[in-house]
């Protein structure tokens, strides 16, 4: 953790006698405000024990055990509204401001250091990464904050204009990269600053050249992440490490891209590339191939075993095989003809039944199966263009169901995941479509998910829905590749070398519901205390405060937020004493060692103290999500200088 003093200065008057019998104000919990050592045993001194109160230097208050907040363990959780609106746009452009067009999934994470603290993690503003198209075929980087500030414009790069990104940090350095498919059947990276990294060779037997859709992984858990394009498996420097010979993770002959990635299906602790119609290693050799049409895929869990089950949308069916590419079962996907193929499957529990389903998009239909492959609802669309657009999931509303987010040509609808009810259809939209779909996550930082659209055929750009009563769940604050699980990134960006397995937690895919799989929920509950004062030279206008921060929620929290100490004057005047960044993890139900803050003139004007931790009870630049944010704030007002 890195202290950031900030001198305060104020005009000096005289020092009023003063003593340490007064008691500060408190954090709201009520546990131990009156006993400024924090031990609640008579000894009100304001001072650890063992401390000698005529000197100011070499004390601190140690870290301790709290009470813990019991609202922030929530057996179950509150259900909000559902009011969607569209919060902001982006569909003009200050630099080539003739592409426009965007026939992807827009990809979000941190690029850009919004803290000022280094790095783009999780504690920064995400930002959207799309590729627009028209006049030219343009990577672009949108700050995430609703501003449509463009903080990146990567032009004549030879991308593919509706291809996908894929956002990792592939080379260890603490920043997200992008990676993107080229009309020449290679893969480009880029880092966060729009310099290119390494091209690769060409992939030509591997990925359709249009619509291609990258993944990152890495394959043998040695900190070094893979990147997966079709049935191409690339380092993490460019160079090609296999091909597939089988499927590449794409419908036969449609030349409507590929959505391959990587996971541990066998639970072996080793991830495969998963197709189609077959399982490769990192070599691209064939673990198995199963003779049936390539495909999209995604994986859950539906028959209760510890491995997983590949769902695969082809030519108008959708099937389910077992981890050894045995199919389980077999449908013709409605609304799907030899025109309109299916788009790239969902996975999740729509009913809240506690047992997984499977979706997907066609020419006419959203459909929704149960594991035996039949079909539990349909809802009617309309995408004559492709018949290939992919959905993804949330339970908006925390009430143990998921919603289904699709857009077609003209429409982002949302469909109730019981039964399929519309539950929003807006014409805030249209699109040309190939495999995009909307994305949600956390994209300005407000603690609440948001839909995130892209455009084209009149609209443009994308578009960013959100709630409009301000009740939708929290989200991450990263969706990074168009084959998307919540395991598959790090919060900041990072690969995990070894992740979770998706579908041992939350066993969706394309969703982003935290939650999913749960009866309820944990959260943290940051609080500051200040904890004691030393008045020793009040006389020399010096003031030393000490500051402690607890976490009395129910969740660890990793995060990096501020902790403020503010003086006002008898004058009304605001100042800052000091700042400080906390780095390290915060236990449920610990504190941390206090902070320590020194006044080094102007301290006789002091008529008050605030400690404020994580932008203080109005969450300004808040970076934890936490259960209460109104006991973020702690004040001192007697007892000081000026008394």
């Amino acid at each position: 953790m890195r202290t950031l003093p900030l001198s305060l200065v104020l005009v000096l008057t005289a020092c009023s006698d003063y003593n340490l019998n007064g008691k500060p104000e408190g954090n709201g919990d009520n546990e131990n405000d009156s006993a400024w050592d924090g031990e609640g045993d008579g000894d009100d001194s304001g001072y650890p024990e063992d401390t000698d109160p005529d000197v100011c230097e070499g004390r601190s208050f140690p870290g301790k055990s709290v009470r813990q907040n019991e609202e922030c363990d929530v057996e179950t959780p509150p259900v909000g509204s559902f009011t969607p609106v569209v919060e902001w746009k982006k569909d003009t452009f200050r630099n080539a401001p003739g592409s426009t067009q965007i026939m992807m999934m827009p990809a979000v994470g941190s690029l850009s250091d919004d803290d000022g603290d280094g790095d783009a993690d999780e504690n920064d503003i995400p930002d959207v990464v799309v590729v627009t198209y028209g006049s030219a075929d343009v990577v672009r980087v949108v700050s995430g904050d609703g501003s449509g500030t463009e903080l990146l414009t990567i032009e004549g790069s030879g991308v593919q204009g509706q291809g996908g990104v894929a956002l990792g940090d592939i080379d260890n350095d603490g920043w997200t990269d992008i990676i993107i498919p080229t009309n020449n059947k290679t893969l480009v990276a880029y880092d966060h600053n729009g310099a290119r990294m390494w091209t690769s060779a060409n992939l030509n037997s591997s990925m359709y050249g249009t619509s291609d859709n990258p993944a990152i992984a890495d394959l043998n858990g040695d900190g070094e992440p893979e990147i997966i394009c079709g049935s191409a498996i690339v380092s993490n420097t460019g160079a090609t490490l296999g091909q597939g010979r089988n499927g590449i993770g794409g419908v036969n002959g449609n030349n409507v891209g590929t959505t391959s990635f990587a996971y541990d299906i066998d639970n072996d602790g080793d991830q495969e590339v998963v197709v189609g119609n077959a399982l490769y290693k990192r070599n691209g050799s064939a673990l198995w191939t199963n003779g049936q049409d390539d495909g999209y895929p995604a994986v859950g869990n539906f028959d209760g075993d510890d491995k997983g089950e590949i769902v695969v949308s082809t030519g108008g069916r959708i099937r389910l095989q077992d981890d050894d590419g045995t199919v389980l079962c077999s449908a013709k996907i409605p609304g799907a003809d030899s025109a309109y193929y299916g788009g790239p499957p969902t996975v999740a529990d729509f009913d809240g039944d506690g047992e997984a389903e499977f979706a997907a998009a066609a020419g006419s239909r959203y459909s929704v199966f149960e594991k035996d492959c039949s079909v539990k609802w349909q809802a009617v669309t309309q995408d004559a263009s492709s018949g290939n657009t992919g959905s993804a999931v949330f339970d908006f509303e925390g009430d143990g169901v998921a919603e289904a987010v699709y857009a077609d040509e003209t429409r982002l609808w949302v469909f109730a995941g019981p039964d399929g009810s519309v539950k929003l259809e807006s014409s805030e939209h249209s699109n040309a479509t190939w495999l995009e779909y909307p994305a949600i996550a956390d994209v300005d930082a407000d603690g609440q998910a948001e839909i995130i659209v892209a455009n084209t055929s009149g609209h443009a750009g994308f578009y960013v829905f959100g709630d409009a009563d301000g009740s939708w769940r929290a989200a991450r604050r990263v969706w990074n590749q168009h084959a998307y699980t919540i395991t598959n990134i790090n919060d900041d960006g990072s690969i995990p070398a070894t992740p979770a397995r998706n579908l041992e937690t939350y066993n969706n895919f394309r969703s982003g519901d935290i939650y999913a799989g749960s009866d309820g929920y944990t959260l943290p509950d940051l609080t500051a205390t200040v904890e004691g004062l030393c008045l020793d030279e009040c006389d020399e206008g010096v003031l030393v405060a000490w500051v402690s921060v607890a976490n009395r929620g129910y969740e660890d929290i990793t995060q990096d937020f501020i902790v403020n100490l503010i003086a006002v004057d008898d004058d009304g005047n605001v100042s800052s004493i000091g700042s400080t960044e906390v780095t390290d993890t915060v236990p449920a139900g610990e504190s941390l060692d206090s902070f320590e803050y020194r006044v080094e003139s102007g301290a006789k004007k002091i008529a008050s103290l605030t400690a404020e931790v994580d932008g203080g009870n109005d969450g300004t630049g808040e970076t934890v999500g936490e259960c209460l944010e109104d006991n973020n704030e702690d004040q001192w007002k007697e007892n000081l200088c000026s008394d």
